[in-house]
């Protein structure tokens, strides 16, 4: 049931901390330069004597996973950070962010429609079976069979996969792809096993899954926990913990409650009032990952309303005062954005400045467009962002814009959006993990993507482009000239490109990656 929240009391607090703020903050890189920036005293921490390794590691996510079937998990984070322990991906990237082999040795274009790869050949699922390219061809051709109707878009270029021997395979498409390896890193490029899949079926596959991954899979209480067991014969070598439990709790308190006991070893994105709470825990370390998750307001701009009028947009980004908002709700552990592409992603443009924080200015387009006096509007509101979000609402009061706040899920957030039954305002951050401004925008800028609530025709043009331009100065082009345009137009609100703060049992070792996916393989136990 949506309510209206009653912020003022807090949105003053916000505004009257902003009054002193002054000058520039430290960029999200500089900020997390340093691996720690909230840790309890290393002096005591070297003092303490070393504790015996466990053997099980004990991860909280605010959500529970939908479906261990890969393929159909709908692109949610929380299940594909679970299954990236399970499967692996024909690509990975590096520690530094650059495309590497994984499953796949190497990749080139031997022609504007076909891409190869060269494949592993000492790789093996779980159950015996052997992964070669008849398992790319499988994997690939299910995920783009239009009757198993997965909701992984990326490879609706794909028109099939031949098999040139057995360990390479030429992945054709119908129009030219030219980001097809960086797909390879995450969704679409796990690989599944033929045998098992075909003889066991789809919805015994989506309870029991078999990969080629570091992790074995054990069992599932749903809503509960998902328990998985090391593979010792990995192809990569045996991950150190025996153990990983993925575990369901989807309030932050209660995560603290248990990250404070050991009941948790790591949570990833944990707010910064909570993190700031840990900060002094003796058995805990608190540090923020840089990551390339870009938050942003969606707004309705195709119905009937005040979000029509592009002059009301523009109004609502200059009334909200991001800055001061990351520096006190955000603790720093941000930085702003112009648009929805990330710096460190393929075709961001940093001549495209984000909207100053000018409140006289926003007034003034709102007294231009009729609405001086304001509107009600709603607003669908992830539950792990509502100090933001009424911080924000708070500020679009000044401006006569009353916000009904509506608290949600994230699970019901993405079924909302994907329904086109989401309020007119809603708040979502995206990584796009191919690290290319297109996985950015291929959801929410064309006018017949799922997501996209307005209509540029101009911006439809640019994605052609870049979706299937094989020359990367021709799709930069393109990727600045849509950026021009949905800053002009505020299609979003815009806000910032938010660090991961992560807390950890001091004991053990482990760095996320950019795009926050927690393949658990790397964590290791320091004692």
């Amino acid at each position: 049931m949506k309510r209206l929240v009653s912020i003022f009391l807090i949105s003053a607090m916000i505004l009257s901390s902003l009054t002193g703020c002054g000058g520039s903050t430290e960029s999200a890189s500089e900020t997390s330069s340093a691996s720690t920036v909230q840790e309890g005293d290393s002096t005591e921490a070297a003092e303490t004597e070393a504790q015996p390794m466990k053997d099980t590691l004990v991860v909280a996510q605010t959500a529970d996973t939908t479906t261990l079937d890969p393929q159909q998990q709908g692109r949610l984070w929380p299940d594909m950070s679970i299954l990236s322990n399970i499967f692996d991906t024909l690509v990975t990237r590096d520690e530094n962010g650059e495309l590497a082999p994984n499953l796949a040795t190497e990749w080139e274009a031997i022609d504007d429609y076909t891409w190869q790869f060269k494949l592993r050949d000492d790789v093996t699922f779980h159950n015996g079976e052997k992964f070669d390219a008849n398992s790319v061809k499988f994997s690939v051709e299910r995920l783009i069979d239009p009757d198993f109707n997965s909701p992984i878009s990326e490879l609706r270029t794909v028109k099939e996969v031949n098999i040139v021997d057995d360990y390479t395979v030429n992945i054709v498409t119908s129009e030219p792809d030219p980001i097809i390896p960086n797909k390879m890193v995450v969704y679409p490029g796990v690989m599944m096993p033929p045998e098992y899949v075909t003889e066991m079926g789809n919805d015994y596959v989506a309870k029991n899954p078999v990969g080629t991954g570091a992790y074995k899979f054990v069992s599932w209480e749903k809503d509960h926990e998902v328990v998985l067991e090391a593979n010792e014969d990995y192809w990569k070598g045996a991950p150190e913990f025996k153990n990983l439990i993925f575990r369901c709790i989807p309030n932050q308190a209660d995560q603290a409650a248990a990250l404070r006991t050991g009941e948790v070893d790591f949570v990833l994105g944990i707010s910064s009032d909570v993190a700031e709470n840990l900060k002094d825990e003796e058995n805990l370390t608190v540090f923020s990952a840089p990551s390339i998750r870009t938050f942003y307001i969606g707004l309705d701009c195709l119905s009937e309303g005040p979000l029509q009028d592009k002059r009301v947009r523009q109004a609502m980004n200059y009334a909200i005062d991001v800055q001061g908002i990351i520096d006190t709700v955000l603790g720093g552990n941000a930085e702003r954005v112009a648009t929805i592409v990330p710096r460190q992603n393929f075709g961001y443009d940093d001549s495209v400045q984000p909207y100053e924080y000018n409140l006289e200015k926003a007034k003034e387009l709102m007294a231009e467009a009729g609405y001086a006096d304001g509107f009600t509007i709603d607003f669908d509101a992830d539950n792990d962002f509502l100090t933001e979000i009424q911080a924000i609402a708070g500020q679009l009061e000044q401006i006569n814009i009353t916000v009904n706040i509506n608290p949600i899920d994230y699970n019901t957030m993405v079924s909302k959006m994907l329904a086109k039954e989401v309020a007119p305002m809603f708040m979502i951050g995206i990584a796009g993990w191919t690290q290319d401004a297109m996985s950015n925008f291929q959801s929410y800028i064309r006018s017949d993507r799922k997501y996209t609530r307005f209509n540029n025709p101009e911006c439809d043009e640019m994605i052609d482009i870049l979706e299937t331009s094989m020359d990367p100065e021709e799709r930069q082009k393109a990727s600045s000239r849509v950026q021009e345009i949905i800053s002009e137009e505020a299609y979003f609100i815009y806000l910032w490109q938010r660090d991961n703060i992560c807390v950890i049992n001091k004991n053990i070792e482990y760095h996320p990656n950019l795009i926050g996916l927690l393949n658990m393989y790397s964590a290791k136990w320091i004692g």
